[in-house]
């Protein structure tokens, strides 16, 4: 079904009619109006005739000067269309359209572009819009964000130059800068039928404004509404008519049918199967059937949106594959990704869908390469976001196979995969050598030796995959689960403890929360010198927006060009465009963090996808370099950990529902990495103090302690630049420790922080974190909530800020509550760790709910 118009259709209307200008309706006015007004009563006073007479001097002269005016405004109007109304400006290039169509060739639109500096290559349905929309509103002016060209797009005039190597341009109007100079005329078109009309147009003062496309984004379209949706079927109704849609009780010959996904957990309704059987029936012609958001995001973005992106039930149609993860619900997609077999475990992981890692398949290694690579691209200019692996395998019978994979980044259907044998390893090389350089526009030895590559223009970049093996493959398994503690040599809490850490569920979940797993490529198992360039583009952005002063479009395209360059490094099923600081903190520094984090417990944990029957759990404890004892709950420690959480703890809310906190467990811990109890005890200023982390992150801080935040960001946790920040309040720690309803289980961290001689009080984000880094003092960044002084204590010559969460006197600050910034790892001590659960509180159901 066609949903986009041309150009040419956006500015049309079916009204033809001529509007009246102002002078013809003001005259209208008058002449009505003397026929309607009743004659004034005559005043026999003298002096009021004198001055009546005198009025109707100074309002006959007043109204002739009006009419002066306006006769004056409207010739002016006439002669440069700047006060034609929206209906005549449009009925004139209806018309001026159907002329030159008629009178002009595609080779002479083709001369009129290139005479007028305008890009002539396109195809010849692109030729005549833009040649019809130059000579009649101007030569478009170039691209204000990049100086590329701009090209009718749809609805929009769309930039098609270049804003980086990372990306293109994303500049998209429907009101483009245009050159105030005459258009230039071939000379191939002065003696056509229609040149008088072009001459017309010639002069910048005779042009009409240009008419903005006011077409309703559903006009035309028939749509179905089916099931319980968010908003009710009388809410999308209005929505629907006003702009432009109708609604339709029956499925036979609409445009589209609405449903929530849950309908197919439901079964669906009536209106999906028939629409279902519609699309078996007919095929090409099915309905399509697409989720609530098409109707949202077509409102919102005042344009029909591609049918086939919101797509529901393909994956369900009779012959149906699936549907892309990207095109899925989110909640769906998750299901899916988080029980999925990664397909790549390494650089050494022969790829799961060439089947010859059943017969000992292996990659090839030779003069220190392993011949396995993975690339990625994200592009939202281009519409691209892509990934490839290219691998050489050899099998034990001395067969050398080269395996090839492109597509989409998310979608199994239009994948170019390829899988062949090959004669010799030599030219199987040279091969894979010439595809690298094909794919990233680089040779492939200096990358492989001396990691040296620069990123191309719409080309791909490497995902540098180390030699090891990812978590989601090594790690425990579920049928491993239940056997992996039964022979372990360790305390059975702490083996228990361990045996959450070493399995694969929560670090499938963070990496499924961080969108980052698709499983096509071991993002948790990646270089040091990946990480690096991660970390590097956070702080590169960072420092361009301490200083840029850039707004608008200028502003939009330098966050686009970081969020495809952070995409194009982490990929993701769904790549967006970063809106504001908290964005990138949640998901660009603490994607990177988390993936940080899941590579060093790959590298821990190792393969133990194997038989546990080895006390693979107590190898793991050894590897980790750090002691680990639970708290007996009747032991001053546990009292006062317990004390401290019930104190400063608040709930959490999701939607409407609160969560409390529950302690399972209490671990003493004692990390290798890190500086002692005994030597953090010789510090000034100490205080033990709550640390929120994701379970996925533990086993690096428990291998390598804290570390710093990776950048300085004005939003909590990372405000104070690269620092470790703690919090008096449990309620903080707990944000980061609690990341969903179905998992209820999660750990808070208690350290001691040494905050130094020196210790700086801020009220909120400072401009620059750079000088608090380099002196590296405590800092304390006060909030909205304080504990209460009067109930701190003491623990070990520690202070401990335990007291009632009250009101402080930083009404205005943008920290809820107080956080902690230490700058040196060395200051910092984890004590404790305290396994907790949370669950729902004051839970009240409606009785006659569903």
């Amino acid at each position: 079904m066609k949903v986009h118009e041309t150009r040419s259709h956006a500015y049309s209307s079916g009204n033809e009619e001529k509007v009246a200008t102002r002078k013809q309706k003001a005259e209208a006015k008058a002449s009505e109006g003397e026929s309607e007004h009743s004659p004034k009563k005559a005043k026999t006073d003298p002096e009021e005739r004198t001055k009546d007479v005198k009025k109707e001097k100074i309002g006959n002269e007043g109204s002739a000067k009006e009419v002066k005016k306006e006769k004056t405004k409207t010739e002016k109007g006439e002669e440069n269309g700047s006060e034609r109304s929206t209906e005549e400006i449009i009925a004139e290039f209806e018309k001026f359209c159907k002329e030159t169509s008629e009178h002009l060739s595609i080779k002479q639109m083709r001369e009129i572009l290139e005479a007028n500096g305008q890009d002539a290559g396109e195809s010849d349905d692109a030729v005549v819009p833009k040649c019809q929309d130059v000579l009649f509103y101007g030569p478009l002016d170039d691209c204000p964000v990049c100086g590329g060209t701009l090209k009718i797009s749809d609805r929009n005039f769309k930039c098609s130059g270049v804003y980086t190597e990372w990306s293109t341009c994303t500049f998209t109007t429907k009101d483009p800068p245009r050159r105030n100079e005459p258009t230039k005329l071939p000379d191939s078109v002065k003696d056509s039928h229609v040149a008088e009309l072009l001459k017309k147009h010639q002069d910048p003062k005779s042009r009409p404004r240009p008419v903005l496309p006011t077409e309703k984004p559903l006009k035309g379209m028939m749509i179905c509404l089916a099931g319980r949706l968010t908003r009710t079927h009388q809410y999308w109704k209005s929505k629907i008519e006003k702009a432009g849609g109708k609604v339709a009780n029956s499925v036979m010959g609409v445009s589209c049918l609405v449903v929530s996904p849950a309908e197919r957990e439901r079964g669906g309704s009536s209106k999906l199967t028939e629409a279902i059987i519609c699309t078996y029936d007919f095929r090409e012609k099915g309905i399509p059937v697409v989720r609530e958001a098409w109707l949202r995001d077509s409102i919102e973005k005042e344009e029909p949106q591609p049918l086939g992106s919101y797509d529901i039930a393909s994956d369900i149609s009779v012959g149906g594959k699936g549907i892309p993860l990207y095109q899925q619900d989110p909640s769906e997609e998750a299901l899916e990704t988080i029980t999925s077999e990664l397909k790549v475990y390494g650089k050494r992981g022969v790829h799961k869908d060439t089947k010859l890692q059943d017969v000992g398949g292996q990659i090839l290694e030779k003069d220190g390469i392993l011949y396995n690579c993975a690339f990625t691209l994200s592009d939202k200019g281009a519409g691209l976001n892509e990934y490839c692996i290219m691998q050489l395998i050899t099998v034990p019978e001395g067969q050398l196979y080269m395996y090839y994979k492109k597509g989409r980044i998310g979608n199994l259907d239009g994948v170019d995969e390829k899988l062949e044998e090959r004669g010799n390893v030599d030219g199987a090389i040279q091969e894979f050598a010439k595809l690298f350089e094909g794919v990233t526009g680089n040779k492939f030895e200096p990358w492989e030796r001396e990691k040296k590559i620069q990123k191309r223009l719409m080309k791909l970049f490497p995902i540098d995959m180390d030699d090891g093996v990812e978590v989601r493959h090594g790690g425990l398994g579920l049928r491993q689960l239940g056997t992996a503690a039964l022979h372990c040599k360790l305390e059975p809490k702490v083996a228990k403890f361990m045996k959450v850490l070493c399995s694969q569920e929560i670090y499938r979940y963070a990496m499924m929360e961080m969108g980052l797993d698709f499983p096509e490529l071991p993002l948790g198992m990646v270089t040091e010198m990946h990480l690096k360039r991660c970390e590097d583009t956070l702080h590169e952005f960072a420092e361009i927006l301490r200083t840029n002063i850039e707004t608008g479009p200028k502003r939009d395209a330098l966050w686009a060009n970081f969020s495809q360059r952070v995409f194009t490094l982490l990929p993701s099923t769904r790549p967006y465009v970063f809106r504001d600081f908290t964005d990138i903190a949640d998901h660009a520094a603490a994607a990177v963090e988390t993936i940080r984090d899941i590579n060093v417990a790959s590298r821990l944990i190792g393969d133990m996808s194997g038989s546990t029957l080895d006390d693979p759990l107590f190898e793991r404890y050894k590897k980790l370099g750090c002691s680990i004892s639970p708290i007996e709950k009747d032991s001053d420690d546990y009292k006062m950990v317990a004390n401290y959480l019930e104190k400063t703890y608040e709930p959490i809310k999701v939607g409407e529902i609160s969560y409390g906190v529950s302690i399972e467990d209490v671990f003493a811990v004692e990390v290798s990495a890190g500086p002692s109890f005994d030597e953090i005890k010789k510090l000034p200023n100490k205080v033990l103090l709550w640390c929120g982390t994701r379970s996925s992150n533990l086993l690096r801080h428990l291998e390598k302690s804290f570390l710093p935040s990776v950048c300085f960001l004005p939003v909590a946790g990372y405000m104070f630049g690269r620092a470790i920040v703690c919090s008096d309040a449990a309620a903080e720690a707990a944000r980061y420790g609690f990341t969903a309803v179905d998992r209820p289980e999660g750990f808070l961290v208690l350290a001691v922080a040494s905050l130094g001689e020196q210790v700086t009080e801020l009220e909120g984000a400072p401009k620059d974190a750079a000088e608090l880094e380099e002196k590296k003092h405590g800092v304390i960044g006060r909030g909205r909530k304080k504990t209460d002084e009067s109930e701190h204590t003491v623990w070990n010559d520690v202070k401990v800020p335990c007291g009632k969460l009250v009101p402080s006197e930083h009404k205005d600050s943008p920290l809820e509550y107080n956080e902690y910034a230490v700058y040196d790892p060395q200051q910092v001590s984890i004590r404790f760790l305290v396994a907790v659960k949370f669950e729902e509180q004051d839970v009240q159901y409606d009785a006659a709910s569903p």
